[in-house]
């Protein structure tokens, strides 16, 4: 029984993998956050070296959405040549550059940029969080990235809880783990 099994899982494994694509930004799209939209399960969006005016948010993916660094090349000129830059939401209370809230875990990865101009969101609850990067209810992986010049801040005396300038991670119910390795936050 086992023999019979066994090429039935490689076949399958292999199909999962060979289903996966490499999108690439801007050249199959022109935003990180349409790559996003058109990406499945699996896949990676690979952004070339830029500035992108944008607030992106995984939408529950599990998906990387990386740079061309890579951590066995010393160069680390894609880190910074690769920014993403939330200075420009769409909404006012919606200024985190990057959003994990649809329960993304591990498989949800960024890596390799310069993440920068986030003000936060406005929640629920009245808080002002996560100006870099709004983690709620999610455990994704956040590696090799520089988290600068972000804030959160408030003069509004009925707002609650402001902080998390660089990465807000706020769990509800069972925590979910969160991976954050070789990131500078400034």
């Amino acid at each position: 029984m086992k023999t019979k099994l066994l090429p039935f899982i490689i076949l399958m494994s292999l199909s999962i993998f060979m289903s996966a694509q490499i999108i690439h930004v801007p050249g199959d799209q022109p935003t990180i956050q349409a790559g996003i939209n058109a990406a499945s399960d699996g896949d990676v969006i690979l952004v070339d070296t830029g500035t992108y005016f944008e607030n992106i948010n995984f939408n529950g993916k599990a998906i990387t959405v990386k740079s061309y660094y890579d951590p066995l090349d010393p160069d680390s000129s894609y880190i910074y040549n690769t920014i993403i830059d939330g200075s420009q939401p769409a909404h006012a209370d919606s200024g985190s550059v990057v959003y994990f809230i649809s329960g993304e875990d591990t498989n949800s990865v960024i890596h390799g940029f310069t993440l920068k101009g986030g003000e936060g969101t406005l929640t629920n609850q009245n808080n002002i969080v996560g100006g870099g990067i709004y983690c709620q209810g999610s455990g994704p992986k956040i590696v090799h990235n520089q988290i600068l010049e972000n804030s959160c801040s408030s003069n509004d005396v009925a707002t609650g809880y402001v902080g998390g300038g660089g990465i807000c991670v706020f769990y509800t119910g069972n925590p979910a783990l969160c991976i954050i390795e070789k990131n500078n936050i400034s």
